[in-house]
């Protein structure tokens, strides 16, 4: 393998493994959290739009 793929790739694995752990960050036991929904896009009149833009995400007291 070339070292350019090699160097590519494990900056990718790297990127991955930083997203995966803003993500747990935003995880805490017993407790929903609105910051697991909120870099969700969808589809808006053919535009990628942020779920959090077109709806209001809450959380409901226990």
């Amino acid at each position: 393998m070339s070292t350019e793929v090699l160097t590519s790739t494990e900056r990718k694995m790297a990127r991955a493994v930083e997203a995966m752990e803003r993500d747990f960050q935003g995880i805490r036991t017993g407790r929903a959290s609105t910051s697991l929904v909120e870099r969700i896009h969808v589809e808006y009149y053919g535009t990628q739009t942020p779920l959090n833009q077109l709806a209001g995400i809450s959380v409901p007291e226990p």
